[in-house]
C-alpha cells in the first residue's frame, strides 16, 4: 500500500503540479496546447530549483529545508495555475462552446508507440555507469541529509565543493522529489518513473516542433511523430546518439537535456524569433535557460548557443534589434553561471 500512495504522489508532483503551474506563462494566450503547458511547468520547476539550490549548498543547509521550501514554492505555482485556467475557462463558457477535433490514423499510432516505449522504459530499467555518481548523489543527500556534501563514491564527506557538479545539480532534484514522494527510493525514481516521464517530456518538445513544421496537416504531424518514435526505437546502433540517450538513459540530466530541454528551447526561439509570437513570453525562455544549467554543465553552453544563433538568424531576418537585446539578457544566467564556475575552479 505505501509504495502505491508514493507512486501517486509522484504522479501528482511530476504531471499534475507542472501541468497547472505552466498556466502562468500563458495567461494572455487564449488556447494553450496541453504539451506546451506541461513543458513550461517543468522549466519553471528546474529553474527555481537551480535559483535555490546554488545558496543552500554554500550555507550548507539541510535537505529538509531545500524540500519544505521548495514544495510550498511549487504548490502557489501550481494554485496559481489553476486559478489562471478558471479564469479562462469561465470566460469561454460564456462565448464558445468546446469540440471534440478528431484524432487521425497517424497520431494515434504515434500515442500507441510512445506509450509502448514508455512502459518498456520503465519495466526494463537499464542500470548505467554514471548511476554512481546522479543516482548515488541524490541517494547520499536523501539519507545524510544534506546537500551535495557527501562523496557518493566514498561516503566520506566533500573536502571541496565538486565545481562541476555544483552548477549543474540535477541529482538533488531527483532527491527532493524523492522527498516530496514519502521517501520513494531514489533508484526507483530515476529508472522507473522518472524514465517514464522524461520520455514523455522529450515527445511532447517533438509534437509542438511538428505542430511548427505542419501548423494545418494533423496527418503530417501524427506522421512525424511516428517518425521520430521509430528513428529512437533503433537508435542503439551507437552509444553515443540522442535516440540511444532517450531511451537507454533519459533520467540524467544530460540525456533530458539533449532529448527534451533543448528541442523545447529551440520551439521556444522558433516562436519568438522568427514568428514573433508575443504569447510565448521572454521570461519562459530564460527559465528555460536556467533550467537547461541544472540538467547538466552542457546545457550552460549549448542553450545560450541555441538562443543566440537563432536570435542572429531573427535579428538578419526580422531587422529587429530589440528582440536580440532580449536574447542576450535570457542567456545571463549562462554567462553568470561560468564565471562562477572558474571562480570556484
Amino acid at each position: 500500500m505505501g509504495i502505491v500512495v508514493k507512486g501517486l504522489l509522484a504522479g501528482i508532483w511530476l504531471i499534475l503540479v507542472p501541468c497547472a503551474a505552466g498556466q502562468i506563462f500563458f495567461r494572455n494566450k487564449n488556447r494553450v496546447v496541453l504539451a506546451e503547458s506541461w513543458l513550461a511547468g517543468y522549466v519553471l520547476m528546474f529553474s527555481l530549483l537551480e535559483i535555490l539550490i546554488f545558496p543552500l549548498i554554500y550555507w550548507k543547509a539541510p535537505l529538509h529545508i531545500l524540500v519544505r521550501i521548495y514544495g510550498i514554492l511549487l504548490v502557489i505555482a501550481a494554485a496559481a495555475g489553476v486559478a489562471v485556467t478558471w479564469k479562462k475557462r469561465a470566460k469561454k463558457r460564456k462565448t464558445e462552446k468546446w469540440k471534440i477535433k478528431n484524432i487521425s490514423f497517424w497520431f494515434a499510432a504515434a500515442c500507441l508507440l510512445i506509450v509502448f516505449q514508455m512502459g518498456i522504459v520503465a519495466v526494463t530499467a537499464h542500470f548505467d555507469a554514471d548511476d554512481a555518481m546522479y543516482v548515488g548523489a541524490a541517494s547520499a543527500s536523501v539519507q545524510t541529509d544534506t546537500i551535495y556534501s557527501v562523496n557518493p563514491y566514498t561516503g566520506f564527506p566533500y573536502k571541496t565543493l565538486p565545481s562541476r557538479y555544483i552548477l549543474s545539480p540535477f541529482p538533488v532534484f531527483l532527491a527532493v522529489i524523492s522527498r516530496l514522494c514519502m521517501g520513494l527510493h531514489p533508484g526507483i525514481l530515476a529508472h522507473v518513473i522518472f524514465s517514464a516521464v522524461f520520455l514523455l517530456m522529450a515527445y511532447m518538445a517533438q509534437y509542438l516542433l511538428g505542430r511548427k513544421w505542419f501548423p494545418d496537416d494533423r496527418n503530417a504531424q501524427g506522421m512525424y511523430l511516428v517518425i521520430i518514435a521509430v528513428l529512437n526505437w533503433f537508435s542503439a546502433y551507437s552509444l553515443y546518439n540522442a535516440g540511444n540517450f532517450q531511451m537507454i538513459r533519459i533520467w540524467q540530466g544530460k540525456a533530458l537535456l539533449a532529448s527534451a530541454m533543448l528541442p523545447f528551447v529551440f520551439y521556444l526561439c522558433l516562436t519568438i524569433f522568427i514568428q514573433e509570437k508575443k504569447e510565448n513570453t521572454w521570461l519562459l525562455l530564460g527559465m528555460a535557460n536556467l533550467s537547461c544549467c541544472l540538467l547538466s554543465s552542457m546545457g550552460i553552453l549549448l542553450a545560450p548557443l541555441m538562443i543566440g544563433l537563432l536570435a542572429l538568424v531573427g535579428l538578419f531576418t526580422r531587422r529587429n534589434f530589440a528582440n536580440f537585446c532580449k536574447a542576450v539578457l535570457c542567456c545571463l544566467p549562462s554567462l553568470l553561471l561560468g564565471i562562477v564556475y572558474i571562480l570556484i575552479k
